[in-house]
């Protein structure tokens, strides 16, 4: 979802922990009956390879150390997950550490982490999607020191991050890792936002048309405008799928948070937002239904890439039946954001114990949307 004008990059600010209020407790939940449709897959974010950006000087030419400043995520995590019945995990990376110069080869090492996050998933019989965590943006240093620059924007007069640019990032992957068995998909660009008009459209499409010409058929994760948002979709994206599927899957991608302005931070506690709006409780399912509409008016494939809530409340956790029970009715797959082993106390975390034990609210509702 998106955020408040204010923030500049959610997800990314999101990482501090936040200070939660004291909630009243509610009585543990009775065993759902829910289960009228087959519950569809659920995914877990892998967060860790794409850490780091805020540090100052952060760009393509000074990305940051390994295991300093962003984390490879080890072998424990996916087994754990995988006990708890998760195979398909979406691993974010970044655009800076994987091609440091636009235009020109892969960094082997940046390639090498991520094939290591998907050989860790096989082996717990999984497999990944990749997703870009850009945000439609490349950090690089210009004479200025350290800039973001935007697709297709204009800086003093040029044009330092082009279409062209992202669709030779995507071939570039795509020839160094086609084939790979446990590589589910591409995703294209994580919450691309405040871009000029078309532009996602278009560098999407060229990205699209760049894999496909290497004869590459791996699914394509295509997230929407305005931070991927479910509340916005028909509003800020066209009224049929813009990518064609000739060649291969293509699966569009939307997130939906639910604290009051989306931005997945949770500020304020679920009593202080039910004062603020009444309506809360319907609030998920609302903010679900234009991205649903949109796929069942246009038989379009789609994927709920990032969704989560405190954890440890049961309150907030007590809506995420009816909002399961919207995607499987729908037939949307959804990803957990997010597990990782630098998370800390982060409130939405869903990094497993080292004894693998997970007996948080959401947790458990989300345990129940698998059962059979």
């Amino acid at each position: 979802m998106d955020p408040a004008p204010s923030d500049p990059q959610r997800g990314l600010r999101s990482r501090r922990p936040s200070v939660s209020r004291e909630e009243p407790r509610l009585q543990p939940r009775p065993t759902s009956t829910r289960k009228t449709v087959e519950p569809q897959p659920r995914a877990m974010n892998i967060a860790g390879l794409e850490f780091g950006t805020l540090l100052p000087g952060f760009c393509a030419e000074h990305p940051g150390k390994i295991g300093r400043d962003y984390i490879q995520t080890r072998a424990r995590t996916y087994d754990l997950l995988a006990d708890q019945g998760f195979k398909t995990f979406r691993v974010p990376f970044r655009w800076e550490r994987i091609q440091p110069v636009l235009g020109a080869p892969l960094d082997p090492d940046a390639v090498q982490q991520i094939r290591f996050q998907a050989n860790l998933a096989s082996r717990v019989e999984g497999k990944i999607i990749l997703d870009l965590h850009n945000y439609g943006r490349y950090v690089r240093a210009l004479d200025s020191g350290p800039v973001e620059c935007q697709l297709e924007k204009d800086h003093n007069g040029w044009v330092p991050l082009t279409k062209d640019d992202f669709a030779d990032l995507w071939a570039r992957i795509s020839y160094a890792l086609c084939g790979l068995p446990e590589i589910a998909g591409y995703g294209l660009m994580n919450e691309p936002h405040d871009l000029g008009p078309g532009v996602w459209v278009e560098a999407s499409t060229a990205a699209a048309e760049a894999i496909r010409a290497c004869g590459d058929d791996t699914a394509l994760y295509v997230s929407g405008d305005r931070w991927a948002s479910s509340m916005h979709w028909n509003q800020v994206n066209p009224s049929r799928p813009w990518i064609s599927e000739r060649k291969g899957p293509v699966i569009y991608e939307a997130h939906c948070y639910f604290d009051h302005d989306g931005s997945g931070e949770y500020e304020l506690s679920y009593e202080e937002e039910l004062e603020r709006d009444p309506t809360l409780p319907a609030r998920p399912t609302a903010r679900l239904e234009p991205f649903l509409t949109w796929l069942s008016e246009n038989r379009a494939k789609g994927f709920l890439g990032e969704f989560g809530l405190p954890v440890q409340s049961e309150m907030w956790s007590h809506l995420l039946p009816g909002f399961l029970d919207a995607l499987d009715k729908a037939e949307v797959p959804a990803a957990w954001w997010a597990a990782g082993e630098g998370w800390g106390d982060y409130p939405l975390s869903m990094q497993p114990s080292p004894h693998g034990f997970d007996t948080s609210p959401a947790s458990i509702e989300l345990q129940r949307g698998l059962e059979s």
